[in-house]
């Protein structure tokens, strides 16, 4: 849970300095789709020097960025699961509702569900691994909300107030799905870990 605080913490970082979190990627002129939020807060990790290297107008995989796939930072690696060099599980939750969004960014004042009702992103299995530096993360299935989510019957998930919470794969799929939105309007209890 450490790599997650650092994560979550980097997020709040980048929104007292925004006022907001980031969208979860970056996007050219035409709207595609360039490099993930998790390049985005480097700086607020203590990776200016990484950060400064990357080619923020080009895509993830461009000539020049792809080179960095393998300079992936130790708190995007999952000390429980062995993943492919370069690839991390480390993912923010994305729908239209979710805290994080593909295009826009969003911020504190849009969760009216409650910071602490409202899941940032998750430590999914590795059959949702991604590199690290690729616009891909947890796209919500409203119908099966835990699909490759849980390993070893459990999931961590950051919060919006910056907590980190194990959630058991018997949670109610209901209460997942209000949990991944921001301003669903659900009364929703986080559950007892």
């Amino acid at each position: 849970s450490n790599n997650l605080k650092q994560i979550v913490l980097a997020l709040h970082n980048f929104h007292d300095s925004y006022s907001t979190f980031p969208a979860t990627a970056g996007l050219d002129d035409d709207g595609q789709p360039l490099l993930s939020w998790r390049v985005a807060i480097l700086p607020f990790l203590g990776q200016l020097e990484l950060y400064n290297q990357f080619h923020m107008d080009e895509a993830w995989d461009s000539e020049h960025n792809i080179q960095l796939l393998e300079q992936m930072p130790d708190f995007y690696r999952d000390p429980k699961q062995p993943l492919a060099p370069g690839y991390t599980v480390y993912l923010a939750v994305v729908s239209e509702q979710s805290l994080l969004r593909k295009t826009e960014p969003s911020g504190i004042r849009d969760i009216t569900d409650g910071t602490s009702n409202t899941i940032l992103g998750v430590e999914a299995n590795a059959l949702e691994a991604v590199p690290w530096t690729a616009p891909r993360d947890y796209d919500i299935d409203e119908d099966n909300p835990g699909r490759n989510l849980f390993t070893n019957g459990i999931v961590q998930a950051m919060f919006g107030d910056g907590s980190i919470h194990v959630l058991s794969e018997s949670i109610d799929p209901n209460i997942l799905n209000a949990l991944y939105t921001r301003a669903g309007g659900e009364v929703t209890q986080l559950p007892d870990e």
